[in-house]
C-alpha cells in the first residue's frame, strides 16, 4: 500500500484519497484517471488493509469495492462512518442490487455509487464534490468548536455580571437602608436627648440635696445617673450614625497617625492597656482626604472588637499599607472566627451577637457609614476558629473609590 501523509488542515494541505479493491488491476485503472488531480492518492487491497491505513492517516475520501473477500464494502464503509464519521465514502461495484444499495444507505450512509464500468469524467466530478463535502465538514466543526468555546465564555461572562450585579444591588440596598436607617436614628435620638438630659440633672440635684440620707437611696440615685448616662451614650452613637461627613470638612490624613491615635486612646481603658498588638505600618503611605476624628472612631471600634474577640495572650495585629489606588488600614484578631451565616449580617444597624446589656449593634453600621461616606469600604475576610480580618479601604488622594460589597 502506498501511503503519502499531509497535515491535518483541510484548507492548505491537498486532500487524501483511499481506493480499496481486491483486484489490482481496477485499482490501477481508478488511479490512473485520478493521479493527476489536486489530491493524494493511496491503495488498499481490502477491508482490514484500509482499516490500517486509516488509523494511521485518515484519508477524506474512501472508494471501495462493493464485493471483496473477507470484509465486504459494505462492511467496510460502515466501520469508516462509526470511527471516521466526516470522511466521504463512495460505492463502486458492478453488482450491486436494490438490496445491496438499500444495505449500504443504511450501514454506511454512502455518499455516492458508481457503476463499474465507471466513466472518467464522473468519478472526478465525484471525487471532487466528495472533497469539497469534506472540508466544508471540517470547517462545520471547527465552527462548532468555536461556538461552543464562545458559548462557554459567554456562559463564564454571564454568570461574572450576574454576580457583579447580585454584588452592586446588595451594596445599594445596603446603603439605602443605612440612609433611611440614620434619618431614623437622627430624629429618635433628638427626642431622647431632652428628656434623657433632664432626667440626668434631676439626678445630680437629688444627690446633692440627699447627700445625708441613707445608703439605700444614694445607690438607687446612682443606679438612675448609671443608666440615664448609658442611655447617653446609646443617643450619641444613633447621632453619630445619622451624621454625615461633610467632603469640605475633609483635610489630608495620614493614616499611621490615625492608627497610632486611636491605639493610644484605647490603651487608658485598664482593660485593654496591656493587650500585646503587633504592629505593621507602611513606612511610606500616601494620605487620604477625610475627617480624622471619624476615621479614629472606626479604628477604634475595631480594634475593641479584635481585643474582645481574641483572647488575652494573642496579639491583634494593625496594619497599614496600600491596595491598588487605595489606601488602607487592617486590624486583624486570632479569635474563633465570624460563622458564615453571620457575615453577612454584621453591617446591620443594631445586629450584635453579644450577650444583651454589652453592645448597641450599631459599631460596624457606624464604621461602615463613616467608610462610605469618605468614599471608601470594609471588607471582611474570616475563617471560622482562626480568626478576623476588618480592611477598611480608602480612596488616595481624595479620588472617591468605587464601593464593592
Amino acid at each position: 500500500m502506498n501511503t503519502v501523509r499531509h497535515g491535518p488542515n483541510p484548507a492548505v494541505e491537498p486532500a487524501r484519497i483511499l481506493l480499496v479493491d481486491d483486484e489490482p488491476h481496477v485499482l490501477s485503472a481508478l488511479e490512473r484517471v485520478l493521479r493527476n488531480g489536486p489530491w493524494s492518492v493511496e491503495t488498499a487491497g481490502g477491508g482490514d488493509q484500509a482499516l490500517e491505513h486509516m488509523a494511521r492517516q485518515p484519508s477524506w475520501v474512501v472508494i471501495s469495492d462493493y464485493l471483496m473477500p473477507g470484509m465486504d464494502g459494505v462492511e467496510l464503509l460502515a466501520e469508516i462512518r462509526r470511527r471516521w464519521p466526516i470522511t466521504r465514502r463512495v460505492m463502486l461495484t458492478g453488482h450491486a442490487d436494490a438490496g445491496a444499495i438499500e444495505r449500504a444507505v443504511n450501514q454506511g450512509e454512502i455518499y455516492r455509487f458508481l457503476n463499474k464500468p465507471w466513466h472518467p469524467q464522473q468519478l472526478l466530478a465525484t471525487v471532487r464534490e466528495c472533497v469539497e463535502q469534506y472540508r466544508l465538514a471540517c470547517a462545520n466543526l471547527e465552527y462548532e468548536r468555536e461556538l461552543c468555546a464562545r458559548n462557554t465564555q459567554l456562559t463564564r461572562l454571564n454568570a461574572e455580571l450576574e454576580e457583579q450585579v447580585r454584588r452592586r444591588t446588595e451594596a445599594l440596598l445596603q446603603s439605602e437602608k443605612m440612609a433611611a436607617l440614620g434619618r431614623m436614628a437622627g430624629g429618635v435620638a433628638h427626642e431622647i436627648n431632652n428628656p434623657l438630659g433632664g432626667i440626668l440633672a434631676f439626678a445630680q440635684v437629688l444627690q446633692r440635696d440627699l447627700a445625708g440620707s441613707g445608703p439605700d437611696i444614694q445607690e438607687g440615685l446612682q443606679t438612675i445617673r448609671e443608666c440615664a448616662l448609658r442611655c447617653k451614650t446609646i443617643v450619641d452613637h444613633l447621632l453619630s450614625f445619622s451624621r454625615r461627613a461633610r467632603p469640605q470638612d475633609h483635610q489630608p490624613v495620614d493614616l499611621n497617625r490615625t492608627a497610632e491615635a486611636a491605639l493610644a486612646l484605647l490603651r487608658l481603658d485598664v482593660r485593654y492597656r496591656e493587650r500585646p498588638v503587633e504592629k505593621e505600618f507602611a513606612a511610606v503611605l500616601p494620605p487620604v482626604l477625610g475627617q480624622d476624628s471619624l476615621l479614629q472612631q472606626v479604628v477604634l471600634n475595631l480594634l475593641q472588637n479584635a481585643f474582645q474577640a481574641s483572647p488575652p495572650d494573642r496579639p491583634v495585629y494593625l496594619r497599614t499599607g496600600t491596595d491598588g489606588e487605595s489606601t488602607f488600614l487592617e486590624v486583624e484578631d486570632r479569635g474563633s472566627g465570624i460563622p458564615n451565616e453571620v457575615l453577612s449580617h454584621i453591617f446591620e444597624p443594631f445586629f450584635t451577637t453579644k450577650p444583651a446589656g454589652e453592645g448597641t449593634g450599631l459599631g460596624l453600621s457606624i464604621c461602615y457609614g463613616i467608610a462610605r461616606e469618605h468614599g471608601g469600604d470594609i471588607r471582611v475576610r474570616s475563617q471560622f476558629g482562626q480568626g478576623t480580618a476588618f480592611r477598611l479601604l480608602l480612596p488616595q488622594n481624595g479620588a472617591r473609590s468605587e464601593v464593592r460589597s
